[in-house]
């Protein structure tokens, strides 16, 4: 009697195990296409932002570059209020940080980017304070830094100019690293998943005496 009543409970716990073994082929490739469209985020390339200058394109274009340690970065929208900053006599540069996670979308085909940055300052007095809050930094009760998010920021990448004249660089005092990405279609993407959920509901249902028999092996031992 005991032995039957053994032998009952090792079948019902098979089954149990085999049912939630089965469709893990199906579940795992719906959740790793969990995308809502066909395109994935990839990174391009990374770089060090160490200074502002003003330079101009191969066309004649005239603007604020972001000098990289790789290379120059055209701003053809946006910056004009970062460049109004760091010339500002009440402001203290040193005192300017950029946010860590700096990320631009780029277009490598045309070298064209766009993002946003957000700069912390940490203000020493009434004085430079107020000059801050005058460019758009948010200052709140009781807190000595202060932020301002730059946003609709554009332009184009460069080669890195080999006469870029020291005098006339406006350098950040605290560098800070921008993530380029971009993105990229899937060579299976979520469509496809559903495509071949048929297939792999089919591979479950094959499979299932085998993962019966590797869980009864292992049971027994």
């Amino acid at each position: 009697m005991f032995c039957y009543k053994k032998l009952i409970i090792r079948i019902l716990c098979l089954l149990l195990v085999c049912s939630s073994l089965s469709g893990c082929i199906s579940l795992g490739l719906m959740l790793s296409t969990d995308r809502s469209n066909d395109f994935h985020k990839s990174t391009w390339k990374s770089d060090t932002i160490t200074a502002l200058s003003l330079g101009k394109n191969s066309n004649g274009i005239t603007g604020w570059v972001f000098v990289g340690k790789h290379f120059d970065y055209l701003l053809t929208k946006g910056g004009d209020n970062v460049v109004e900053l760091l010339m500002d006599p009440a402001i203290y540069r040193e005192k300017i940080k950029v946010a860590n996670n700096v990320h631009f979308l780029i277009n490598p085909d045309k070298k064209e980017f766009e993002g946003e940055i957000t700069l912390s300052y940490t203000w020493t007095n009434e004085k430079d304070k107020t000059a801050a809050i005058g460019y758009g930094f948010i200052c709140k009760d009781n807190a000595i830094t202060c932020s301002l998010s730059i946003n609709n920021l554009s332009g184009t990448i460069h080669q890195k100019n080999s006469d870029q004249n020291a005098v006339k660089l406006l350098p950040f005092y605290h560098p800070f690293v921008v993530e380029f990405y971009q993105y990229k279609r899937d060579l299976i993407g979520p469509r496809s998943a559903w495509v071949l959920l048929p297939v792999t509901l089919a591979l479950d249902v094959v499979t299932l005496p085998l993962q019966f028999l590797i869980v009864s092996v292992a049971t027994h031992h």
